[in-house]
């Protein structure tokens, strides 16, 4: 496994770092995106120390007893026909055509 050594700093790539954590890139990257899990970025390039890993594996980790639900499934939006409308909402009507 190739990784980046400079100063004693041992950094991954994300290719690396999924391989290690065993997840795909995507969960990765978007996590990144998101600002949900630790990272560096150089060059434009997500990259991982060996702490960012265990701190990922923390952030992740479930207790027993937790269903296999994901917390992220959890956390969404209630769908459109169960969400109701702000107090004081007015919706809004279409135009009236003009006529030609």
């Amino acid at each position: 496994m190739s990784s980046y050594e400079n100063q004693g700093i041992q950094l991954y790539t994300k290719q690396e770092a999924a391989q290690l954590l065993k997840v795909k890139v995507s969960w990765l990257e978007r996590r990144c995106a998101r600002r949900q899990i630790p990272f560096v970025m150089l060059s434009g390039q997500y990259r991982f120390t060996p702490e960012h890993l265990a701190e990922i594996v923390r952030l992740n980790e479930q207790p027993a007893g937790v269903s296999s639900i994901s917390t992220e499934r959890q956390k969404r939006r209630p769908s459109k026909a169960t969400r109701q409308p702000p107090e004081g909402f007015v919706p809004l009507r279409p135009r009236q055509r003009r006529a030609s």
